[in-house]
């Protein structure tokens, strides 16, 4: 009876892998900086020396993305995961030295290092490997990581430097990203091959169909530099949009607490939208599922405009609607890399995505508060990120249609 039972595929713990890394080389290294910053501030650095620590690691981990492809290529996806990972544990100690900006300084440099070559490129290169079905649900998985590790790693971030010390709390930090480098390392594979397995879903229609829509090793110039452009907007769009929500409520007359909760339903959203796209696409496709999730955005952009200071539904529901169509920026260029190019010509348009998606972020991220010292307000900057998300879908539909023709990817 219990030899019928049959064992999962050894696909799903890599993509459990890939979870983790999101939650340690992403989460921990990028995101939680934001509840690290007003206890590091709190040791003596001013408010524009603390936001040089995030301007430093961004652009870190920009740095990272020119080199990543060849990186792996040299050191292949297990040794090279593990070195990325080690930059992360390094950068939490170098950080629990503190006392002077310089220091903090380096820890960003070496946290953005471990986010740009540890996290988004590397797990959609394993999963692509691992998974021939399934694989949006799987990116959609490991992605959820990041938000996970903010829900989770916030509040007991912020109760450990409380109770005991900034230090401390950096040291234990870089002990629990260690033991994670660690074990990710133990089980991870390079390929499904060292397993003795084939990927999960090989074989049958499904693979067929998979091949089909496969498309060139070589894209054309104007296409790779139209698809530049598509993620110069959307990583524009994503950094802007979620950077200003807290300001957005507040400068439409909400309360602090209100603005706090706004924040936290747009992660929470944005979590379970991941778990939810990836199956969305996987059935779909990647092409409609972007459609779809790009035109809940807008319809959250809209709703932006009703937000009055006095109704909570119009405070909620944008959030709602923008988190849970903000999953096509993690989720999205994997797969559009996978339908766009063939496995020889991925890791190449993966990294150009990459690239312009964090130049995007860096370019526009500021743009938001510009805006609203002339105007007064951030609801102008809504209907700006509404045309960005726009132009990006069509770019993008005009890439399948130069690309793949006719072809229906559902």
């Amino acid at each position: 009876m219990f030899h019928s039972i049959r064992k999962p595929h050894y696909a799903w713990i890599i993509c459990l892998c890939g979870l983790w890394l999101f939650v340690t080389n992403m989460g921990l290294c990028s995101n939680i900086l934001w509840v690290y910053l007003p206890f590091i501030e709190g040791t003596g650095l001013s408010d524009s020396m603390g936001s040089a620590i995030l301007s430093i690691r961004c652009l870190s981990s920009f740095a990272a993305t020119f080199v990543v492809e060849r990186y792996y290529r040299r050191l292949g996806l297990r040794r090279g995961i593990f070195i990325a990972s080690l930059f992360g544990v390094a950068s939490a100690l170098v950080y629990s030295i503190g006392g002077s900006a310089f220091v903090y300084y380096t820890g960003a440099v070496l946290g953005g290092i471990c986010y740009g070559l540890g996290a988004i490129y590397p797990t959609a290169l394993m999963l692509t490997r691992w998974f021939h079905t399934h694989r949006g649900l799987a990116i959609g998985i490991s992605s959820a990581g990041s938000g996970v590790s903010i829900m989770i790693f916030s509040p007991v971030v912020s109760a450990l430097v409380l109770r005991y010390s900034l230090q401390t709390t950096f040291l234990l930090q870089a002990g629990f990203m260690l033991i994670s480098a660690a074990c990710v390392f133990l089980l991870l594979r390079d390929d499904p091959a060292q397993k003795g397995l084939s990927p999960y879903g090989e074989g049958g229609v499904s693979s067929v169909k998979a091949r089909e829509q496969e498309g060139p090793a070589q894209l054309p110039a104007l296409v790779m530099w139209m698809l530049a452009l598509m993620m110069l907007l959307i990583g524009g769009a994503g950094q802007a949009f979620s950077g200003h929500l807290s300001v957005l409520a507040r400068s439409c007359g909400y309360t602090v607490r209100a603005a706090a909760t706004v924040v936290s339903l747009q992660g929470m959203v944005l979590v379970c939208s991941k778990l939810l796209s990836g199956g969305v696409a996987d059935r779909f496709g990647p092409r409609r599922c972007t459609t779809l999730l790009i035109a809940i955005f807008l319809l959250g952009c809209a709703a932006v405009q009703f937000m009055n200071g006095v109704s909570l539904f119009w405070c909620f529901v944008p959030p709602c609607l923008m988190g849970f169509g903000a999953s096509v920026y993690n989720v999205g260029p994997p797969l559009w890399a996978g339908d766009l190019s063939d496995k020889a010509g991925y890791p190449k348009l993966l990294k150009w995505l990459q690239i312009f998606y964090n130049l995007g972020g860096i370019l526009f991220s500021a743009v938001p508060g510009i805006i609203a010292d002339h105007t007064g307000e951030y609801k102008s900057s809504y209907i700006l990120i509404a045309g960005m998300m726009l132009v990006s879908l069509l770019i993008l539909l005009w890439s399948y249609r130069r690309v793949l023709g006719n072809r229906s990817d559902a």
